[in-house]
């Protein structure tokens, strides 16, 4: 090989490596958070949001059938992952297994879940309803008042809003749990045990509180207006990824509110996509609907106030073995801001 070409092939290589560094420095300086850089840009990373869903009567699950996740999540370059998954304590694995970012659960699993050191943010408040979780009779039982359960079988999920009410029944009626045998059974195990009389009674949650009664005829014993007693659902979010991808927790958030606002102008569509995608009864729909009273609002000081109490309560029954503060859990900065923005874009 001559100089002349030597000095050719030196030229090349020169030329090669001064474009690569070009472009690796543009890379770098174009790069951006999920939510983008500025006008125009996008994440160069795709971020995938996985989000806890079951199939049941709630907007968040209105949504996922719409699609309206999809939509708004595609304004910050993410994606979603739907995680099928009951509620309560395997919620809150999925959480600490980084399986779970976003998802919806009842007011006894945030309180274990805190307990149990779990690294998550209590977001929003998801239900404000009073009937949504009870303790259903069969339809031929002859118990007519709560002081009547002493030494009957009772079905019921341990760490549920089933749960806290199921003791707090108890308790207005002058019994503990040692005064009853309880069965701890998850929703559909119990569902089984109480259609072929194995239990005498069940504390449950919609939607089978709602189709236990519509299609088969069960009584309620008691709920939370039995007590003048709210069971909320709150959203949750874990932290690491609410701290990473705050946009995306607001969008979240966005969505649902809307979905909500829908819902309340479309109540017959809403109950018809409800119907067919879960298979239920549209009486049933209607049930769940009105006694759960969903909503997507900041967390009050008299939900704290509530939480609080629930984790005393809980303590003093034993069904819990710390107390905690409560208050340290909620951010109710992503659910203001949602609001904001939704009253801004009106």
């Amino acid at each position: 090989m001559n100089k002349r070409t030597l000095a050719l092939l030196f030229l090349t290589i020169s030329m090669l490596l001064a474009l690569a560094a070009c472009g690796k420095d543009n890379n770098t300086g174009n790069s951006s958070s999920a939510s983008g850089g500025g006008q125009g840009e996008t994440s160069a990373k795709e971020v995938t949001v996985n989000i806890g869903v079951q199939h049941a009567v709630h907007p968040l699950v209105l949504a996922q059938q719409q699609k309206w996740f999809e939509d708004e999540f595609a304004k910050h370059n993410a994606k979603v992952n739907w995680v099928d998954i009951p509620g309560g304590p395997a919620q809150f694995d999925a959480i600490l297994t980084n399986r779970l970012d976003l998802a919806v659960t009842g007011n006894t699993g945030v309180i274990t879940g805190q307990i149990s050191d779990i690294p998550f943010k209590e977001i929003a408040v998801g239900s404000t309803g009073s009937k949504n979780v009870g303790l259903l009779l069969p339809k031929d039982s002859t118990i007519t008042e709560l002081s009547a359960l002493k030494g009957k079988k009772i079905a019921v999920a341990k760490a549920t809003a089933a749960y806290d009410i199921l003791f707090r029944l108890l308790d207005k009626a002058g019994l503990t749990a040692k005064d009853v045998e309880i069965i701890q059974l998850n929703a559909d195990e119990a569902k089984a045990a109480f259609v072929s009389g194995s239990v005498d009674a069940w504390g449950i949650g919609e939607p089978y509180l709602s189709t236990a009664v519509v299609d088969e005829g069960a009584k309620v014993l008691g709920d939370g207006s039995t007590l003048n007693y709210i069971s909320p659902a709150f959203h949750i979010a874990r932290t690491k990824f609410a701290d990473e991808h705050p946009e995306l927790v607001v969008a979240y958030l966005k969505v649902l509110q809307t979905t909500l606002q829908w819902q309340a102008e479309h109540l017959d569509e809403a109950v018809k996509i409800y119907s067919e995608g879960t298979k239920l009864n549209p009486d049933v729909v209607k049930s769940v609907i009105s006694n759960v009273q969903f909503a997507t609002v900041p967390v009050s000081d008299d939900f704290v106030k509530s939480q609080a109490e629930l984790n005393e309560f809980l303590l003093k029954e034993k069904a819990v073995n710390k107390s905690v503060d409560v208050s340290t859990v909620v951010d109710n900065t992503f659910i203001n801001q949602a609001l904001e923005e939704l009253n801004n874009d009106k």
